[in-house]
């Protein structure tokens, strides 16, 4: 029966390759700032399936962005994350109520 496990961002950060390993073996791993979840870590079993929807290009090492079939530097990454939201085409908002359950958890 799988766990779930509820870390805070700074220990996740520390430990990263142990989580990546714990969702691996299909435990719930659940990132929390202020001890609220805001992300969750997990493993996917399709990893030959997304490799073939990237571009040449996106399968060399390192790290990179792949965004609509276009491989970026990483740096693109960095910028938006600085941003501290997604971008967007638009000027709207969302509560991303949609996002969490009643108990306020990731679905």
């Amino acid at each position: 029966m799988p766990m779930k496990i509820f870390i805070d961002v700074e220990e996740a950060a520390e430990r990263l390759e142990e989580l990546i390993d714990l969702a691996c073996r299909q435990d719930e791993v659940y990132v929390c700032r202020a001890g609220w979840p805001v992300a969750q870590l997990s493993s996917f079993p399709g990893g030959d399936e997304i490799a073939e929807t990237l571009p040449d290009t996106a399968h060399r090492p390192g790290s990179k962005l792949v965004e609509d079939g276009k491989v970026s530097s990483v740096d693109a990454v960095w910028m938006l994350a600085a941003e501290g939201k997604p971008r967007r085409e638009h000027d709207m908002t969302s509560a991303h109520d949609d996002l969490y359950d009643k108990d306020r958890l990731p679905r």
